[in-house]
């Protein structure tokens, strides 16, 4: 079974799309950020920027793109919120992948039959 799914995210207004990995959340954990503890705070808000900033840089360079931390810094507290937003929505289903803001993919969850028409006598 697979844990963890693609996700896309903005950033400069360039979509990009990774597949979190315990890689990557390993890459993360030696600078002491709790990844849970961070996306937790990320859903009810008092996420770290500092913390954020170095998520933030994990996640596009494992999307391919090319960042410092004080790139994504700069992009956290002076880009568009949207895409800030987006960011942080992604970081948190990738950290806790039961956690879906409404995008499975289709053909994800159970699908009921449909039910047989009964004949009206």
């Amino acid at each position: 079974m697979a844990v963890f799914r693609e996700l896309t995210f903005q950033y400069n207004g360039e979509g990009l799309t990774v597949v979190p990995s315990l890689i990557i959340q390993r890459r993360i954990k030696p600078r002491g950020i709790n990844n849970v503890l961070l996306a937790n705070k990320c859903l009810n808000g008092g996420a770290d920027l500092e913390e954020l900033a170095v998520v933030h840089a994990e996640f596009v360079r494992a999307a391919g793109g090319e960042i410092t931390e004080e790139d994504s810094y700069g992009f956290l507290t002076a880009g568009d919120q949207g895409e800030i937003i987006l960011f942080q929505q992604a970081y948190v289903e990738a950290v806790l992948p039961s956690v879906d803001f409404g995008k499975k993919q289709e053909g994800q969850g159970k699908t009921r039959k449909p039910k047989k028409a009964t004949p009206k006598t």
